[in-house]
């Protein structure tokens, strides 16, 4: 069994040094997995062209719901764990994680029957049509086929890093990036199996790096091992882990529904040309979000735990180092973008002098939220964190409502300029909520339901 050592550096160790050991490998880790999308998204630009980038661009959303599915179950679990531990109640600990096992298997197949039944009329209600309809269908067949993995990857990745082992979570992904590299170029250029190809190579890549996760919690070398007593669902433990995920299911829903409301929106007042050249914009905006993710997670087992043990000090202290890494990345991010457009257009879609010049001009009209949505993102995570699942729902939450609004009455006033700047612009009227919000929270009181098995 290993020692306590995790537990006494997270609240003995200064809060900079913890930062960068849990965040900097999270951030690697999170960069890793977003190569299961970018790769893809390289692959199909460059050797299925426009057609095959507009279908995964519409199918891509509709699959991200067992992604959101996972951040409920992992982000949940993974908080109420921390705390736990903070409160030295092992026992309680490995029954949430037993419970979140369980909760995979019980999503998974559920997803699998949903998906399989409803995705084709989906695509259609999107509009959906022809070769692009054909290439989505097949991605989402396979999606939803193999559904059980990304929830499981999402989950154990999230509750692996809270033992105390972000390193191996990242070497773990690193392994499923080269993985699902070479299975993009074997099922995409090898054997052209088109957008099918993807979406199998993304699911097995997700499998491996999910076993790999899992296996810790199977074996001799963790306080948390699973058995089939700890598996037995619990009612009061389930509703716990979704009160307490149901933030992390929003944001990852969000993007899901962000994604979809701009290319419906694009369809609308442009053309399909707008929805290829919002993949562009969209893979590039991945590639920081990822990072903001990165923050958001590293930072959550120093601050659950610290929340638990009520160190609230430490708990400000790295909010406040998340907030401004976030911001830091932000900066850099708009000097890049605006500075290189060019060499990014080029990364996801090749030599194509039109979709060229459309994403060059979204790109510009596109990013300046970014520093906003850092924000809001690593927000969110702190308010899940110290289990205050009620203001990161309704900052995640309203953030959907405001976009649906947004979107499209921009839209339907500015044409396609107007849905490009829409998202920048709730981003910017939440953030001004969230930092009035978060001065009205309690650090000190926040946790203290969780050892209860209360709802806050």
């Amino acid at each position: 069994m290993p020692t306590q050592d995790p537990d006494l550096s997270l609240l003995q160790q200064p809060i900079s040094k913890l930062f960068w050991r849990y965040t900097i490998p999270t951030i690697f880790s999170m960069l890793v997995t977003g190569v299961y999308v970018t790769i893809d998204g390289i692959f199909v630009g460059h050797y299925l062209g426009e057609t095959g980038l507009a279908g995964m661009m519409l199918a891509y959303p509709v699959g991200a719901i067992l992604y959101a599915v996972g951040a409920l179950i992992g982000m949940g679990s993974a908080a109420l764990v921390s705390i736990s531990l903070g409160e030295g109640n092992i026992p309680k600990a490995r029954k949430i994680l037993g419970n979140a096992f369980s909760l995979c298997l019980s999503m998974g197949a559920l997803f699998a029957l949903l998906g399989g039944l409803f995705s084709h009329d989906i695509l259609l209600a999107l509009g959906a049509e022809g070769a692009v309809l054909e290439s989505a269908d097949d991605y989402l067949f396979w999606y939803f086929a193999l559904c059980h993995f990304p929830i499981l990857s999402m989950t154990f990745t999230a509750l692996l890093r809270n033992d105390g082992e972000p390193q191996r979570v990242t070497y773990v992904l690193i392994l499923g990036g080269v993985l699902n590299t070479l299975l993009d170029w074997l099922l995409i250029v090898v054997f052209p199996f088109g957008l099918a190809g993807a979406a199998i190579a993304t699911m097995l890549s997700q499998a491996v790096t999910g076993g790999l996760c899992l296996r810790h919690f199977f074996g001799p070398k963790t306080r948390l091992g699973i058995d089939w007593q700890q598996m037995r669902l619990s009612l009061d433990l389930c509703l716990n882990i979704a009160r307490v995920g149901f933030p992390s299911f929003l944001m990852n829903l969000y993007l899901s529904i962000v994604l979809t409301l701009h290319n419906i929106a694009f369809l609308w007042v442009g053309a399909p040309i707008h929805v290829a050249a919002y993949a562009v914009v969209g893979y590039t905006e991945a590639f920081f979000y990822l990072i903001f993710e990165g923050i958001a997670f590293g930072s959550q087992p120093i601050l659950s735990f610290n929340a638990g043990a009520g160190r609230t000090e430490r708990v400000r202290l790295a909010r406040n180092i998340a907030f401004a890494m976030s911001l830091l990345v932000a900066c850099l991010g708009l000097l890049l973008i605006y500075s290189r457009p060019e060499a990014l257009v080029y990364l996801f879609a090749g030599d194509t002098p039109q979709l060229a010049s459309v994403a060059i001009e979204g790109m510009g009209l596109y990013f300046w939220g970014l520093p906003m949505e850092g924000l809001i993102l690593v927000g969110a995570s702190f308010f899940q964190a110290i289990n205050c699942p009620r203001e990161a729902a309704i900052l995640t939450g309203s953030k959907l409502l405001l976009i649906c609004l947004v979107i499209y009455g921009f839209a339907w006033a500015f044409g396609v300029t107007g849905v490009w700047i829409s998202l920048a612009c709730c981003s910017s009227l939440l953030t001004v909520w969230m930092l009035f919000a978060m001065r009205r929270v309690d650090v000190g009181k926040a946790a203290l339901p969780a050892s209860r098995g209360g709802s806050r």
